[in-house]
Protein backbone atom coordinates (compact mmCIF):
# COMPACT_ATOMS: atom_id res chain seq x y z
CA UNK A 1 0.00 0.00 0.00
CA UNK A 2 1.42 3.41 -0.96
CA UNK A 3 1.71 6.23 1.67
CA UNK A 4 0.22 9.66 0.88
CA UNK A 5 1.23 10.75 -2.47
CA UNK A 6 3.79 13.30 -2.32
CA UNK A 7 3.42 16.53 -4.73
CA UNK A 8 3.95 15.96 -8.39
CA UNK A 9 7.26 16.83 -9.43
CA UNK A 10 7.14 15.77 -12.86
CA UNK A 11 11.07 14.50 -14.94
CA UNK A 12 12.28 16.79 -17.43
CA UNK A 13 11.47 14.52 -19.91
CA UNK A 14 7.74 15.04 -19.64
CA UNK A 15 7.66 18.36 -18.52
CA UNK A 16 9.27 19.16 -22.06
CA UNK A 17 5.77 16.91 -23.62
CA UNK A 18 3.03 18.13 -21.17
CA UNK A 19 1.90 21.52 -20.36
CA UNK A 20 1.59 23.66 -17.55
CA UNK A 21 -1.57 22.33 -16.13
CA UNK A 22 -3.52 21.91 -12.66
CA UNK A 23 -2.93 18.27 -11.60
CA UNK A 24 -5.46 16.67 -9.27
CA UNK A 25 -4.93 13.44 -6.88
CA UNK A 26 -6.88 10.83 -7.80
CA UNK A 27 -4.97 7.99 -6.39
CA UNK A 28 -7.11 4.79 -5.87
CA UNK A 29 -6.13 0.79 -5.65
CA UNK A 30 -4.04 0.97 -8.30
CA UNK A 31 -0.75 0.88 -6.57
CA UNK A 32 0.72 3.87 -8.02
CA UNK A 33 0.04 7.40 -7.29
CA UNK A 34 -2.19 8.74 -9.80
CA UNK A 35 -2.72 12.85 -10.93
CA UNK A 36 -5.23 14.14 -13.34
CA UNK A 37 -5.80 16.87 -15.62
CA UNK A 38 -8.15 18.23 -17.89
CA UNK A 39 -6.55 16.28 -20.58
CA UNK A 40 -3.72 14.21 -19.15
CA UNK A 41 -3.33 11.42 -16.53
CA UNK A 42 0.14 10.68 -14.71
CA UNK A 43 1.01 7.55 -12.69
CA UNK A 44 4.07 7.62 -10.60
CA UNK A 45 5.34 4.72 -8.32
CA UNK A 46 8.37 3.85 -6.57
CA UNK A 47 11.21 2.41 -9.17
CA UNK A 48 11.65 -1.49 -7.89
CA UNK A 49 8.02 -2.54 -7.65
CA UNK A 50 7.50 -6.06 -9.18
CA UNK A 51 4.66 -4.56 -11.96
CA UNK A 52 6.25 -2.07 -13.41
CA UNK A 53 4.87 0.91 -15.53
CA UNK A 54 7.13 0.36 -18.06
CA UNK A 55 5.77 -2.98 -18.53
CA UNK A 56 2.30 -1.30 -18.75
CA UNK A 57 3.36 1.32 -20.90
CA UNK A 58 4.23 -2.11 -23.28
CA UNK A 59 0.95 -3.30 -22.87
CA UNK A 60 -0.83 0.01 -23.55
CA UNK A 61 1.25 -0.21 -26.84
CA UNK A 62 0.20 -3.46 -27.60
CA UNK A 63 -3.94 -2.97 -26.95
CA UNK A 64 -3.72 0.02 -29.01
CA UNK A 65 -5.33 -0.34 -32.12
CA UNK A 66 -7.38 -3.24 -30.73
CA UNK A 67 -9.30 -1.97 -28.03
CA UNK A 68 -9.86 1.69 -26.78
CA UNK A 69 -6.80 2.76 -24.36
CA UNK A 70 -5.64 5.64 -23.27
CA UNK A 71 -2.73 7.20 -25.91
CA UNK A 72 0.80 6.98 -24.72
CA UNK A 73 2.49 10.57 -24.04
CA UNK A 74 5.50 9.43 -22.33
CA UNK A 75 7.41 7.25 -19.50
CA UNK A 76 10.22 8.47 -17.94
CA UNK A 77 12.18 7.81 -14.55
CA UNK A 78 14.49 9.83 -11.75
CA UNK A 79 16.38 8.44 -9.33
CA UNK A 80 13.73 7.52 -6.70
CA UNK A 81 10.22 7.08 -9.14
CA UNK A 82 8.59 5.83 -12.28
CA UNK A 83 6.43 7.60 -14.16
CA UNK A 84 3.87 7.51 -16.78
CA UNK A 85 2.07 9.78 -18.88
CA UNK A 86 -1.56 8.66 -21.06
CA UNK A 87 -3.90 11.45 -22.96
CA UNK A 88 -7.40 11.35 -20.50
CA UNK A 89 -10.28 9.42 -21.88
CA UNK A 90 -13.94 10.67 -21.54
CA UNK A 91 -16.13 9.01 -19.16
CA UNK A 92 -16.61 7.66 -15.97
CA UNK A 93 -15.23 4.93 -14.06
CA UNK A 94 -18.32 2.41 -13.75
CA UNK A 95 -18.15 2.55 -10.09
CA UNK A 96 -19.09 6.12 -9.85
CA UNK A 97 -21.78 7.17 -8.43
CA UNK A 98 -23.46 8.93 -11.44
CA UNK A 99 -22.24 5.58 -13.54
CA UNK A 100 -24.15 3.50 -10.81
CA UNK A 101 -27.30 4.79 -11.33
CA UNK A 102 -27.38 2.83 -14.69
CA UNK A 103 -26.02 -0.19 -12.54
CA UNK A 104 -27.55 -3.50 -15.46
CA UNK A 105 -26.73 -0.95 -18.11
CA UNK A 106 -23.18 -1.38 -16.83
CA UNK A 107 -23.06 -4.73 -15.90
CA UNK A 108 -24.05 -5.76 -19.92
CA UNK A 109 -21.43 -3.21 -20.90
CA UNK A 110 -18.78 -4.89 -18.88
CA UNK A 111 -19.49 -8.09 -20.19
CA UNK A 112 -19.38 -7.28 -23.54
CA UNK A 113 -16.07 -5.13 -23.11
CA UNK A 114 -14.80 -8.33 -21.90
CA UNK A 115 -16.10 -10.90 -24.29
CA UNK A 116 -14.57 -8.73 -26.53
CA UNK A 117 -10.76 -8.42 -25.02
CA UNK A 118 -11.52 -12.66 -24.76
CA UNK A 119 -11.92 -12.52 -28.37
CA UNK A 120 -8.47 -11.61 -29.32
CA UNK A 121 -5.82 -14.04 -30.58
CA UNK A 122 -4.37 -15.61 -27.89
CA UNK A 123 -1.69 -16.33 -30.60
CA UNK A 124 -0.68 -12.63 -30.71
CA UNK A 125 -0.35 -11.81 -27.16
CA UNK A 126 2.57 -11.98 -26.01
CA UNK A 127 2.49 -11.31 -22.27
CA UNK A 128 1.89 -14.77 -19.82
CA UNK A 129 -0.33 -14.09 -16.87
CA UNK A 130 -0.64 -17.95 -16.21
CA UNK A 131 -1.74 -19.31 -13.09
CA UNK A 132 1.88 -20.83 -12.46
CA UNK A 133 3.10 -17.22 -13.03
CA UNK A 134 0.53 -15.55 -10.68
CA UNK A 135 1.20 -18.41 -7.97
CA UNK A 136 4.89 -17.60 -8.00
CA UNK A 137 4.08 -13.89 -7.96
CA UNK A 138 2.10 -14.59 -5.12
CA UNK A 139 5.13 -16.42 -3.22
CA UNK A 140 6.91 -13.94 -3.70
CA UNK A 141 4.83 -11.18 -2.32
CA UNK A 142 3.97 -13.17 0.96
CA UNK A 143 8.14 -13.45 0.99
CA UNK A 144 8.39 -9.84 0.84
CA UNK A 145 5.87 -8.91 2.91
CA UNK A 146 3.85 -6.93 0.59
CA UNK A 147 0.27 -8.21 1.02
CA UNK A 148 -1.78 -6.90 3.62
CA UNK A 149 -3.46 -9.88 6.13
CA UNK A 150 -5.38 -7.68 7.57
CA UNK A 151 -7.89 -6.74 4.37
CA UNK A 152 -8.38 -10.81 3.79
CA UNK A 153 -12.31 -10.67 3.53
CA UNK A 154 -13.88 -13.08 5.46
CA UNK A 155 -17.28 -12.90 5.13
CA UNK A 156 -16.78 -13.24 1.06
CA UNK A 157 -14.30 -16.09 2.02
CA UNK A 158 -17.25 -17.70 4.52
CA UNK A 159 -19.82 -17.37 1.87
CA UNK A 160 -17.21 -19.19 -0.67
CA UNK A 161 -17.38 -22.22 1.67
CA UNK A 162 -14.26 -21.51 2.32
CA UNK A 163 -14.02 -21.76 6.16
CA UNK A 164 -10.99 -22.52 7.03
CA UNK A 165 -9.51 -18.87 6.20
CA UNK A 166 -10.11 -16.28 8.08
CA UNK A 167 -8.85 -12.93 8.80
CA UNK A 168 -5.31 -13.08 10.06
CA UNK A 169 -4.42 -16.11 8.68
CA UNK A 170 -0.73 -15.17 6.91
CA UNK A 171 -0.63 -14.88 3.51
CA UNK A 172 1.40 -18.37 3.50
CA UNK A 173 -1.77 -20.09 4.98
CA UNK A 174 -3.91 -18.47 2.23
CA UNK A 175 -0.80 -19.13 -0.66
CA UNK A 176 -1.07 -23.45 0.87
CA UNK A 177 -4.56 -23.47 0.24
CA UNK A 178 -4.22 -21.85 -3.23
CA UNK A 179 -1.49 -24.46 -4.25
CA UNK A 180 -3.80 -27.28 -2.58
CA UNK A 181 -6.85 -26.42 -4.48
CA UNK A 182 -5.40 -25.11 -7.81
CA UNK A 183 -7.92 -25.51 -11.12
CA UNK A 184 -6.78 -28.73 -13.11
CA UNK A 185 -6.84 -26.71 -16.68
CA UNK A 186 -6.88 -23.42 -17.63
CA UNK A 187 -9.47 -22.05 -19.86
CA UNK A 188 -7.07 -19.21 -21.32
CA UNK A 189 -7.66 -15.80 -23.21
CA UNK A 190 -6.28 -12.70 -23.52
CA UNK A 191 -7.23 -11.16 -19.76
CA UNK A 192 -7.25 -7.62 -18.15
CA UNK A 193 -5.77 -8.99 -15.00
CA UNK A 194 -7.32 -6.07 -12.85
CA UNK A 195 -10.83 -5.99 -14.31
CA UNK A 196 -12.72 -4.31 -11.44
CA UNK A 197 -15.46 -1.21 -11.98
CA UNK A 198 -12.69 1.40 -11.68
CA UNK A 199 -10.78 0.00 -14.79
CA UNK A 200 -13.28 0.63 -17.70
CA UNK A 201 -14.94 4.06 -18.44
CA UNK A 202 -18.32 4.81 -19.96
CA UNK A 203 -20.13 7.00 -21.26
CA UNK A 204 -23.97 6.23 -22.10
CA UNK A 205 -23.69 3.24 -23.49
CA UNK A 206 -20.40 3.22 -24.93
CA UNK A 207 -17.17 2.25 -23.09
CA UNK A 208 -14.71 4.37 -23.61
CA UNK A 209 -11.85 2.42 -22.28
CA UNK A 210 -9.97 0.29 -20.60
CA UNK A 211 -6.99 1.36 -18.22
CA UNK A 212 -4.54 -0.11 -15.48
CA UNK A 213 -3.78 -2.77 -17.96
CA UNK A 214 -0.32 -3.56 -16.36
CA UNK A 215 -1.77 -7.52 -15.33
CA UNK A 216 -3.00 -7.82 -18.59
CA UNK A 217 -1.81 -10.89 -20.44
CA UNK A 218 -2.78 -14.29 -21.45
CA UNK A 219 -4.69 -16.15 -18.19
CA UNK A 220 -8.03 -18.12 -17.13
CA UNK A 221 -11.00 -16.18 -18.30
CA UNK A 222 -12.08 -16.12 -14.84
CA UNK A 223 -9.35 -14.12 -13.16
CA UNK A 224 -11.55 -11.39 -15.67
CA UNK A 225 -14.97 -12.82 -14.18
CA UNK A 226 -14.19 -13.34 -10.74
CA UNK A 227 -12.75 -9.60 -9.88
CA UNK A 228 -15.84 -8.00 -12.32
CA UNK A 229 -18.19 -10.26 -10.40
CA UNK A 230 -16.83 -9.21 -6.98
CA UNK A 231 -16.67 -5.76 -7.82
CA UNK A 232 -20.27 -5.66 -9.04
CA UNK A 233 -21.43 -6.72 -6.02
CA UNK A 234 -19.48 -4.59 -3.83
CA UNK A 235 -20.70 -1.65 -5.79
CA UNK A 236 -23.74 -2.16 -7.48
CA UNK A 237 -25.15 -5.49 -5.82
CA UNK A 238 -26.28 -9.29 -6.69
CA UNK A 239 -28.54 -8.11 -9.07
CA UNK A 240 -26.32 -6.10 -11.43
CA UNK A 241 -23.71 -9.16 -10.74
CA UNK A 242 -26.11 -11.53 -12.39
CA UNK A 243 -27.16 -10.01 -15.34
CA UNK A 244 -23.11 -9.27 -15.82
CA UNK A 245 -22.65 -13.07 -16.18
CA UNK A 246 -25.96 -13.91 -18.25
CA UNK A 247 -24.55 -11.70 -20.51
CA UNK A 248 -21.23 -12.77 -20.56
CA UNK A 249 -22.40 -16.21 -21.34
CA UNK A 250 -23.06 -18.61 -18.29
CA UNK A 251 -21.34 -21.73 -20.49
CA UNK A 252 -18.44 -20.13 -20.15
CA UNK A 253 -18.10 -19.48 -16.32
CA UNK A 254 -17.14 -22.10 -13.44
CA UNK A 255 -18.03 -21.43 -10.28
CA UNK A 256 -15.39 -22.86 -8.20
CA UNK A 257 -13.30 -20.79 -10.68
CA UNK A 258 -14.73 -17.71 -9.77
CA UNK A 259 -14.35 -18.55 -6.12
CA UNK A 260 -10.78 -19.72 -6.61
CA UNK A 261 -9.68 -16.78 -8.17
CA UNK A 262 -11.13 -14.25 -5.72
CA UNK A 263 -8.96 -16.10 -3.08
CA UNK A 264 -6.13 -15.89 -5.69
CA UNK A 265 -6.73 -11.96 -6.11
CA UNK A 266 -6.18 -11.27 -2.33
CA UNK A 267 -2.41 -11.62 -2.38
CA UNK A 268 -2.13 -8.86 -4.80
Amino acid sequence: MLNSPPELSLPTELKRVLPAARWQDVSGDSGAWVWQSQKYVVKVQPLGRLESLRTEQTKLRWLSGRLPVPQIVGYATDEQSEYLATARLPGLPMHHPDALLHALRNADLLARALRELHSLPIRECPFNQSLALKLRQARERAELGLVDETDFDAERLGQLGLGQLRVGQSAEQVLKYLVKSRPATEDVVVTHGDACLPNFLVSGEVVEGLIDVGRLGIADRHQDLALAQRSLIRNAGDEAAEHFLDVYGRQWVDASKLAYYQILDELF
